[in-house]
């Protein structure tokens, strides 16, 4: 049974931050920011991934993939 393909979860303007990634839990002050652009990228077997440009509240942008990121609640 294949496996439904996930759209783009995120829009511009929508409010974001990074999942925890690190084995040691709470070892950082969580960042949160905002999405600036949204990109789509082919990976090498012709599959649409989704890449968002975030600029967090500390002014610093940054490009994650679609994945690495969850929204604010």
């Amino acid at each position: 049974m294949p496996n439904s393909l996930v759209g783009q979860r995120f829009n511009v303007d929508d409010r974001v931050t990074r999942k925890n990634s690190s084995v040691l839990q709470n070892t950082y002050q969580k960042k949160f920011g905002s999405i600036t652009e949204a990109i789509e990228k082919t990976n090498s077997i012709g599959s649409t991934m989704y890449y968002y440009k975030v600029l967090w509240d500390d002014k610093r942008s940054s490009e994650h993939a679609q994945h690495s990121l969850q929204p604010v609640k």
